[in-house]
């Protein structure tokens, strides 16, 4: 029996980076001696992907033509959420099996707990990031699946793998995680032209962003003071329309060609509209802006405290993780301590 382990190691990663899937079977026990070995080709990696743009493009148009064909329905957070819970996934392990295969692999039930598991440990590193994109994932909390819904979360899943998502996202490499934004098309292209415009929302083309991030030094386009061209350590970058987080994408990207780390600056964004700022968490986690990361659901015009308000919220939810963590552990322990008790009892004639 194949079972998949999405998080084995996760505890020696500073961020959350899920491992591979690990494959494990029993072998067959036999007194002769072992066959000679056929190598088996080696599993596809992640590759390098000359125009991340337009793969992301592809992956949104694939994820949107599935999900309205097979009538998935006005739940638009199903597909994308979908998608960005596959973008958390790594392949650490060039080497390892073949994580498309073995997705793809499971009976609807493993699928769709596969990704209630990737939301859960999330929600134990990220409670803050996790929390903000509750959109994407709430669905998973329905008590039963249909046999639909079940059969469009493959569909949707198959379209993204075989569009190459993990040739954008699956990378050890922050960098080259960074690339693109895929969660950007998957939302325009799945949500119609009328709701767009209703909510005023335009992205900004990944190009654009890019050639804004190499004019960091204008404070018109980030909340930052550069000194001699320089970003330096702890500044603040900002952007108060954010969408699902383009320019900071960028501006991630120009900092690490520039020898720094992303995780040395304080990151925010804030966007009125939820699924949005939803798809901005997750970025955050997918991109690695690091531990200081901030993003408001809110119209940051009429309430100026917009940041501020969702920084609160953001150690409130890290508080109820810390709490509901001591609990388990508690739950745990006195659990053992039971086991231990009853193995230690002799069973009475």
């Amino acid at each position: 029996m194949t079972q998949l382990d999405l998080f084995a190691g996760l505890e020696e990663e500073p961020e959350p980076v899920p491992a591979t899937f690990a494959a494990t079977q029993t072998p067959a026990v036999s007194s002769s001696p072992p066959p000679a070995t056929v190598p088996s080709p080696r599993p596809p990696r992640p590759r390098v992907v000359r125009d991340p743009h337009g793969q992301a493009m592809r992956i949104g148009e694939a994820v949107a033509g599935v999900w309205h064909r097979q009538h998935g329905g006005t739940r638009i957070e199903v597909p994308i959420g979908i998608v960005a819970a596959l973008a958390l996934i790594r392949q650490r392990d060039e080497d390892g099996p073949d994580l498309k295969a073995q997705i793809l692999g499971q009976d609807d039930a493993q699928l769709i707990g596969m990704f209630r598991e990737i939301w859960s440990m999330y929600w134990i590193h990220r409670p803050d990031l996790i929390d903000r994109a509750r959109i994407l994932h709430e669905w998973l909390n329905d008590e039963e699946i249909d046999g639909h819904r079940a059969y469009v979360v493959r569909g949707v899943t198959k379209a993204a793998l075989d569009y190459g998502l993990f040739d954008l996202t699956a990378h050890a490499d922050p960098y080259l995680r960074a690339q693109a934004d895929v969660l950007s098309p998957v939302m325009m292209l799945v949500r119609s032209s009328g709701a767009q415009q209703g909510l005023g929302e335009y992205h900004t083309p990944a190009p654009v962003a890019d050639a804004m991030a190499d004019l960091l030094a204008a404070e018109s386009v980030f909340d930052v003071t550069l000194q001699a061209n320089e970003p330096q350590r702890g500044q603040h970058i900002h952007d108060p329309a954010g969408g699902s987080g383009g320019l900071l994408r960028s501006a991630a990207q120009h900092l690490r060609e520039r020898g720094q780390d992303p995780a040395d600056f304080q990151w925010s964004m804030c966007d009125i509209d939820e699924i949005a700022a939803a798809c901005g968490a997750v970025n955050a986690i997918i991109w690695s802006l690091g531990p200081r990361v901030t993003v408001a659901c809110d119209d940051s015009l009429a309430n100026p405290r917009a940041i501020e308000d969702a920084m609160k919220h953001a150690r409130a939810v890290i508080e109820h993780r810390d709490e509901t963590l001591g609990k388990a552990r508690i739950i745990a322990a006195v659990r053992q301590a039971q086991q231990l008790l009853e193995q230690a009892t002799p069973v009475a004639a």
